[in-house]
């Protein structure tokens, strides 16, 4: 019979083998739906940390990029503007950000130090090592950007963000922990039976998908942060740390089935 419920494997995960033993011998599929309820938690700060800066950008940041532009129309593959003189962006710095000028007055990159310069009929942009690349307008059927279509981009993005951001996340993460889950379970059954014993590979896939508590909640709380700690140095920590929490539950399942068998 089941010791403990769902949740406790939030925190037990860490110290305790009770939770891998039960784990092992009663969840069966219900470590499937811990997975979706453990990603769904660690996800919920990141997603309003994301949301709030979103919003702030779109409030506070937007305007001032978008009251910068001119409203543009192209057609045949030329530009135009509603501006009789070259646009430049600037970000609150002061530094050029982009170049518009359908009037001819920039005819390269040459004449500015922007990373990105639009003529009538060409976009140039600047690259690694001063390497430019430039590539003709599209030439298709007459089309108008005003700033209350970027106002209403800007608002789109926002509202896409808060709506899709959280289920995107956590179905793409659970692909990607189930997937983790099942190579490090078929990695332990090979040092499974070094441990003296034998688990079924679903057995192993159910204490994988406890084990990787402990790195999931250090890699949010990681990414929450900022840390410094480069990803060459901390994906491999969390992989030795998901791997020995692994070896720990399979030790603990094994001397719990030898304590029976005796």
């Amino acid at each position: 019979m089941r010791r403990f419920s769902i949740l406790h494997p939030l925190w037990m995960a860490f110290y305790d083998g009770a939770i891998y033993e039960d784990v092992a011998r009663h969840w069966r599929n219900r470590t499937f739906l811990y997975l979706l309820l453990l990603l769904a938690l660690v996800w919920i700060p990141f997603t309003i940390q994301t949301q709030n800066e979103v919003d702030e950008w779109v409030g506070r940041e937007a305007p001032f990029y978008i009251d910068q532009f001119p409203d543009l129309s192209l057609s045949n593959g030329e530009l135009s503007s509603s501006s009789s003189a070259p646009t430049l962006l600037r970000d609150r710095e002061g530094t050029v950000l982009a170049v518009i000028d359908p009037t001819g007055q920039y005819t390269s990159l040459d004449d500015t130090e922007a990373p990105v310069l639009v003529t009538r009929t060409q976009i140039f942009i600047r690259g690694e090592g001063d390497q430019v690349d430039v590539s003709s307008l599209p030439d298709g059927p007459p089309e108008t950007l005003t700033r209350e279509d970027l106002y209403v981009i800007a608002d789109w993005t926002r509202s896409l963000v808060n709506t899709l951001l959280f289920p995107v996340l956590l179905v793409l993460s659970y692909a990607y922990r189930t997937l983790q889950s099942m190579l490090y379970a078929w990695v332990a059954s090979f040092f499974t039976s070094s441990a003296g014993g034998n688990l079924p590979y679903r057995t192993l896939l159910n204490l994988a998908l406890i084990a990787i508590t402990p790195a999931v909640v250090l890699d949010t709380v990681h990414m929450l942060m900022e840390s410094p700690l480069p990803d060459w140095f901390w994906w491999p920590a969390c992989v030795l740390l998901s791997l020995g929490y692994l070896r720990f539950g399979i030790r603990v399942t094994l001397e719990s089935e030898r304590r029976a068998a005796d």
